[in-house]
């Protein structure tokens, strides 16, 4: 059954009966026998894909973040080979521009990482001995709670206080330290991949066509292919634009705060902001966290997690619904629910990549009849739906 019998399922001949693809007419019987064999097969087939998907994560990652860049930057590589510029000479630019802009960041920020790191010890230290002092500040609280117990407690009481002790917290170097190698190795093949990719031009699309049988799946696979390329491309420079407003934003709200080295937490924006809900409420906590290390006064350091809520704000309720288009809207349910399959399946890098897919699968719910269902539920609120709720 090919992608045109997906969208268009063939009509019954007669009451009862049922032609299937061979023309073998079938009794109605036989038609709900084979519409729960479709059934258990499709249940089959999604729990062997997720299996597969968590056994192959080293394989997988690499490929999947290799698609998405190469799917990216295709619409620039066509447009430069329709000016008749060859798909490897733009990819060989693309790769130069982002080995420059590498080059740059790397130069820009590793003195900002590293004073950082060296400070870490002290920072740490320090914060300790803040909490220390804002809990001091409770002692009389605490003094007029162990009274009222005293007083509740009988005189003979044979009550023993047991004190538990509060573990350091552990440095960000320390919880992170295993992730390196691995974030090196999946960069790395999903660069070579995508380097590939782009420089094959459409390749992947010629045999594409090819594979299909008829003429009528050739078009919706090619339909397909690429409608999902116009849109995940469309949501990643979207979105990657947004972020980098958003980074220079903060980086100079924390400037006018005081904040040192704002760029680097610019850059963190930045980063953080590619995972939707978690990263805003992870770039919340940090900014609060370093501002309270950072300033001697509370007032003061409050500054940097109201900033930067503030323009998470703006950018969330205002700007990205503004710039993306309706159709590329998901709603927050299924983002959610997606962020946590994924993070479950591939770590942290499934976060990273899990709204992309999202964004790929609703584009192919779009085209195939059978999948409409589950583009509804991943589609956001229809404007006739919220008013009449």
């Amino acid at each position: 059954m090919g992608l045109w019998s997906l969208r268009h399922p063939r009509p019954h001949r007669g009451r009862g009966h049922h032609t299937d693809a061979d023309g073998t007419d079938l009794t109605a019987e036989q038609q709900r026998l084979l519409l729960h064999i479709r059934r258990i097969a499709a249940g089959l087939l999604a729990i062997a894909a997720v299996a597969g998907a968590a056994f192959a994560r080293d394989f997988l990652l690499p490929a999947v973040f290799a698609f998405f860049i190469a799917t990216t930057m295709r619409p620039l590589v066509r447009a430069m080979s329709r000016r008749g510029i060859p798909a490897w000479a733009t990819t060989a630019g693309i790769v130069l521009v982002a080995a420059a802009i590498l080059g740059i960041a790397t130069s820009a920020f590793a003195g900002a990482i590293s004073q950082w790191i060296a400070d870490a010890p002290r920072l740490q230290q320090e914060l300790m001995h803040k909490l220390a002092a804002l809990r001091s500040s409770f002692d009389g609280l605490i003094h007029i709670s162990d009274a009222l117990q005293q007083a509740a407690a009988p005189a003979n009481s044979d009550a023993q206080e047991v004190v538990v002790k509060q573990p350091m917290l552990p440095t960000v170097f320390t919880v992170l330290a295993g992730y390196p190698l691995n974030v090196i190795f999946v960069a790395s093949g999903a660069i070579v991949i995508a380097v590939f990719l782009m420089a094959s031009g459409d390749l992947f699309y010629e045999k594409l066509i090819r594979v299909m049988p008829t003429l009528s799946d050739k078009k919706a696979a090619l339909a397909i292919a690429l409608d999902v390329e116009r849109e995940v491309s469309a949501y990643l420079l979207s979105i990657t634009l947004i972020n980098a407003g958003l980074a220079v934003a903060v980086g100079l709200a924390f400037w006018l705060i005081g904040l040192p080295t704002p760029h680097l937490w610019a850059l963190f924006a930045f980063v953080l902001n590619f995972i939707p809900y978690l990263g805003p409420i992870t770039g919340l906590a940090v900014s609060a966290l370093i501002g309270f290390v950072v300033f001697d006064t509370l007032g003061h350091a409050l500054l940097a997690p109201l900033a930067y809520g503030i323009l998470i704000g703006l950018e969330t309720q205002i700007i990205t619904p503004a710039v993306l288009s309706r159709r590329m809207e998901i709603n927050a349910v299924m983002i959610l629910l997606a962020l946590a399959f994924w993070a479950w399946c591939w770590g942290i890098a499934g976060i990273v990549v899990a709204v992309p897919i999202l964004v790929s699968f609703r584009v192919l719910c779009a085209h195939v009849e059978a999948l409409a269902p589950f583009g509804e539920f991943l589609a956001q609120r229809h404007s006739a739906e919220t008013t009449t709720a």
